[in-house]
């Protein structure tokens, strides 16, 4: 039986081949994702490098300054004083030797396969069968190394020196997204068309001048994707024009085809994303009671919609809990997706019956957008990811490709939470005097090592999520780590402590006590559950859900002491009632199968038990 993957990549606008190298965009509809992206190319065994963890990258996008590097290939490695650092590469390179546990099914990274020495960045670019995962890079994680030409060579034409390349040096790892251009656009009637085929649209651009839907009109194309193997197909364009979330429009990313017409391959509804809640929940109680009670209430009669609701608890007016988000703010994000119900179930997200759903970290920056000049949220998931019949890649993936991507997302599919959490205790980097900690980006840096080690299943090429294997389990570990970390930083470091007496009063010094106090209550609360291990240092070499070849018993006796985290909207609802009792803003993003209008499915709230 075909993998879901393999049913996609048959379709000609799945294939990156089905897009030329150097486009020419009119920059009043379109701009590029980032100043860097392109496609990872996985260099053939003979090429690969001993002693770094190295790939190429066939560059879509670049900086005004490297214009010459678009459609040519250049080399990405680490910096040896980048923050991830040679420790993180040690931690999480695998020689990789497939089990007999791999599934045809299922996309494993089956190019690495028998390869030594294998670190995150080529496990990333070795994950699906073929060299089609798309990146951005940060420009701010960049340095570049010029040699004395530019390789012009295509990947299957390279010679083993690979020094005349064009070096960029990454201090984090590539970030997945769809497409290289994105616009804002409204659809206004399909249209299809004898020149550029069917499933094509007739859509009106926003215009920067008048705020309004009165640009220019195009002609593109929203293809239809093709089924899954179970009769699910991850998108649809039936009856997007009548979508209630059309009206304020939708960012659409892609890509021109050698016709010159824009193919959308990921979409993104603008008014969820906005700072615009539809609703504000003021004080402690009503929020928890919002949390239990409402966000998951009556999800089929929601479907096709979405909803956004801000929960404050010290705010004394709406007004105020709006405005305390401002340009620049980071933040947590917790996610959870339910199940998918109607005339076609997917079996594989049910057990028992019970809907279970997936859970995931990611994170949130609030950003002005370039087409609107309105503030919005810039979402950015770390999926602890099981190897999967879609090709879902374990690691750090923006909004639109990991929900909104036509052929993988699940904007469409399933019903999904993301909240949006600004604790300032959490949130805030701390500054001692000039010796900075930042518990986001400690968390970032565990919850690579996670998703590193998930995209080989540490070393044995399967990472499956069961019933005693769990992404819950992993993502909370890593939250969990990162606070102690920062905090055994603070203990063992002298100036810090210095700082911390001569300052008792300062509000710094009372957001670390509140961070201290949160890992705390993370091991009274989670540990109960199965959700986290107080052992966790002492057994970080196995994490869970990829756990190698156990015995049946084996299996079992895991599934019964951890059968909680089986449902991860236990961990979802009690690490937003535990956040917002601690004085967390939370801004939910609630959609419902989103998009087209799919007949033949209902969204289902994912089960909790208490």
């Amino acid at each position: 039986m075909k993998s879901n993957y393999q049913i996609y990549i048959e379709e000609e606008f799945n294939q990156p081949s089905y897009y030329p190298l150097k486009q020419a965009i009119d920059s009043d509809r379109y701009q590029p994702i980032s100043s860097w992206t392109g496609r990872l190319i996985l260099p053939p065994p003979q090429f690969q490098q001993t002693t770094e963890d190295s790939i190429l990258l066939e560059v879509h996008n670049a900086p005004e300054k490297y214009q010459e590097l678009v459609g040519k290939i250049v080399k990405l490695q680490w910096s040896p004083n980048s923050q991830i650092g040679e420790k993180y590469i040690q931690i999480v390179t695998r020689d990789v030797r497939f089990t007999q546990v791999a599934e045809e099914t299922i996309v494993h990274p089956k190019r690495l396969n028998n390869r030594s020495g294998v670190g995150p960045l080529e496990s990333l670019a070795g994950a699906r069968p073929n060299d089609d995962v798309i990146v951005l890079l940060y420009p701010e994680q960049i340095i570049d190394n010029r040699p004395s030409s530019v390789q012009e060579q295509s990947s299957t034409e390279m010679t083993s020196d690979l020094s005349q390349c064009f070096s960029v040096i990454l201090s984090e790892e590539p970030v997945q997204i769809t497409g290289r251009f994105y616009g804002l656009v409204t659809i206004i009637k399909r249209e299809d068309s004898t020149v550029s085929g069917k499933d094509c649209f007739v859509v009106r651009h926003f215009n920067k001048t008048s705020k309004q839907f009165d640009g220019p009109e195009e002609l593109i194309r929203i293809p239809q994707v093709p089924a899954k193997e179970n009769g699910l197909s991850s998108s649809t364009n039936e009856k997007i024009e009548q979508s209630t979330l059309n009206q304020a429009g939708w960012y659409i990313y892609g890509a021109k085809n050698a016709e010159g017409a824009f193919i959308a391959q990921a979409i993104e509804p603008r008014a969820p994303l906005r700072l615009e809640p539809e609703r504000v929940v003021l004080g402690l109680e009503a929020g928890l009671n919002c949390i239990k009670k409402e966000i998951w209430h009556h999800v089929p009669e929601q479907k096709g919609t979405a909803k956004t609701i801000l929960l404050d608890p010290s705010a004394p007016e709406e007004r105020e809990a709006v405005s305390s988000w401002l340009e620049g703010d980071k933040a947590l994000v917790i996610h959870l997706f339910g199940g998918i119900g109607g005339q076609i179930i997917d079996e594989r997200q049910t057990i028992f019956k019970l809907v279970t759903g997936h859970f995931a970290y990611g994170f949130a920056r609030v950003v002005r957008d370039p087409f609107t000049d309105e503030l919005r949220f810039d979402i950015e998931y770390e999926q602890v990811y099981a190897h999967n019949s879609d090709g879902i890649i374990s690691g750090a993936i923006k909004w639109p490709s990991y929900m909104g991507d036509l052929q993988r997302g699940w904007l469409g599919l399933r019903p999904v939470s993301d909240i949006v959490v600004k604790l300032d205790a959490l949130t805030q980097d701390y500054d001692f005097d000039g010796i900075r900690l930042s518990p986001l980006a400690t968390l970032k840096q565990q919850l690579q090592i996670m998703m590193a080690r998930y995209r080989v299943g540490d070393g044995t090429g399967i990472a499956l999520v069961t019933p005693a294997r769990s992404c819950v389990q992993d993502s909370n570990q890593a939250l969990y780590r990162a606070i102690q970390q920062v905090e055994e930083e603070v203990k063992g470091n002298k100036e810090i402590q210095n700082w911390l007496q001569r300052h008792p009063h300062d509000l710094q010094t009372k957001r670390f006590e509140q961070l201290v106090e949160l890992g705390r209550l993370l091991e009274e609360k989670l540990v109960p559950l199965g959700i986290v291990r107080r052992d966790w240092r002492q057994n970080s070499k196995t994490i869970v859900g990829t756990s190698g070849n156990q015995s049946k018993i084996c299996r079992l006796i895991r599934a019964i002491a951890s059968w909680r985290t089986m449902l991860p909207r236990r961990a979802h609802d009690e690490m937003a009632s535990l956040l917002l009792a601690r004085g967390a803003k939370l801004w939910f993003i609630r959609t419902n199968q989103v998009g087209g209008w799919d007949a033949n499915i209902c969204p289902y709230a994912p089960t909790t038990l208490s």
